[in-house]
This record gives C-alpha cells, sequence and structure tokens, in this order.
C-alpha cells in the first residue's frame, strides 16, 4: 500500500495543452506527493495501468472514440483505481454517471484539490474494506465466480439462501463491485479462484 499523501496519477489525454495543464495543476496539490504519467492513447493507457496500477486515471470521454470506464476496468482488472472525466463540454447525466467524478477545464485549483482529496480519501477506505472480507465472504465469492446461483451455494455451505444473499450483499458493499466480471477479476486477482477453475462466459 501506498504511504498516505502518496498519488499515482494518469492522465490520458491527446490534447498537449489539455494534459500539460493539468498535469502542472495536480503536481501542485498541497499536503500531495504526485506521480503523473501522460499517455495518449487506449493501448498506451492500458499498457499504463497494467504495470503502473494507478490511484486515480483522468480521462477525456472522447479519448480513444468513447471511452467506457466499465468495459475498461473490466478489459483491465483496474477495479480499484478512481476514473475521472475531464470536462471539457457539458456531459450527459448518463455519461457523467460511468464516471467517479469530473474535473472541468475551468475548475480552479482549490476545486480540482478538493475534488482529488476526496476522491484520494475514499479510495484509502475502499482499500481497508477490500482487506476486510471474511473467510465466509471469500468462500462465496469462489462459488459465484465458478457459477453457482444461491439456492447452489447454500446447499453446498449449509446456510439458507437468505444467510447467502445477505453475505452477497455485503460482498458487493465492500467491494463497491456489482457485476459477475468486476468480482471474477477480483477474484483472479487475490488468488481467492485459480482461472483454470472458473467459466469465463460472464
Amino acid at each position: 500500500m501506498r504511504r498516505e499523501g502518496n498519488l499515482h496519477i494518469i492522465i490520458a489525454e491527446i490534447s498537449p495543452v489539455l494534459s500539460a495543464g493539468f498535469s502542472h495543476c495536480l503536481r501542485r496539490l498541497p499536503g500531495m506527493q504526485v506521480n503523473i504519467m501522460e499517455v495518449k492513447s487506449p493501448s498506451a493507457l492500458a499498457d499504463c495501468v497494467r504495470s503502473n496500477t494507478p490511484d486515480i486515471i483522468l480521462v477525456n470521454p472522447t479519448f480513444g472514440g468513447i471511452f467506457n470506464p466499465e468495459h475498461f476496468r473490466a478489459d483491465t482488472g483496474c477495479q480499484n483505481c478512481k476514473i475521472i472525466a475531464i470536462e471539457v463540454g457539458k456531459l450527459s447525466h448518463q455519461a457523467a454517471d460511468l464516471y467517479d467524478g469530473l474535473i472541468s477545464v475551468i475548475d480552479d485549483m482549490e476545486t480540482i484539490t478538493r475534488k482529488i482529496k476526496s476522491l484520494s480519501t475514499h479510495q484509502s477506505e475502499s482499500t481497508e474494506e477490500k482487506e476486510s472480507l471474511s473467510q465466509r465472504e471469500k468462500e462465496i465469492i469462489s462459488l459465484v465466480v465458478k457459477g453457482m446461483t444461491n439456492q447452489e451455494i447454500a446447499d453446498k455451505l449449509f446456510l439458507s439462501i437468505h444467510t447467502v444473499i445477505t453475505h452477497r450483499r455485503n460482498i458487493a458493499r465492500k467491494l463497491e463491485i456489482h457485476s459477475a466480471t468486476g468480482l471474477t477479476i477480483y477474484a483472479i486477482v487475490n488468488k481467492i479462484v485459480d482461472i483454470d477453475e472458473i467459466s469465463l462466459n460472464v
């Protein structure tokens, strides 16, 4: 885990002016040591995420065409990082809801600082939650990603189906993962299951 106050941020923006401007601002966040990487293509972003594990990705919603955070997380396994949209024009509510936050090109330094600190604090809390999964919850995750239904899990573990559902709700809340694909990636990355044990048709 990184030391408190240290942030690794990737800026995904093809405009050198916007990229340099945000980089300049983010390096000057008060009370934080910020490491910045700038990328200009979707393939470079994916490679950078896989090799550097960022805390935050700051991305133009038109990056590489139409950037979809949910698909990107599924493709790269980047479940823990926060994805912030660079708001150049007005985003629709539907598009904005896909992101963990928005930073406008007209935001002042105080606003940018507040938004980044809010997300980085939430990131730390989320990481602690991910480390607090019970052994039973991990067991249920392994069975879910292997394709078992709630009733099958209940029968196997000698639990009521209501208990299984409660465990699954707690897992979703702790991990902030609400899709089978995301849960499968989490289980593989955290060695809860071996990739050979699961069906990839999720």
